[in-house]
């Protein structure tokens, strides 16, 4: 069975920090309904009734929106840390 992969290689802004949306990335299938986009009605037995599933909507398909924020990491450096007297 073939598998797809995508591979996100990151690097630092210029900008310093803040949230950017990297890509897209559709052609999925849902896990929640295999790519069916529907269930059967488990309130109405007499009947095959299909209802939409709930996480891809009834498209059986869903996409991956990848947004990464940036934020600081790390300690205040030691002459930033402390106030310096005069």
């Amino acid at each position: 069975m073939s598998e797809k992969k995508d591979i996100l290689v990151l690097s630092s802004p210029n900008f310093g920090t803040g949230k950017e949306t990297i890509g897209y990335y559709t052609g999925y299938a849902c896990g929640y309904c295999h790519g069916n986009g529907w269930f059967w009605n488990p309130e109405i037995i007499h009947e095959r009734v299909k209802i939409p599933c709930p996480k891809c909507g009834g498209t059986g398909h869903v996409k991956g929106i990848v947004t990464v924020e940036w934020v600081p990491d790390g300690e205040v450096k030691a002459c930033f840390g402390k106030k310096q007297e005069i």
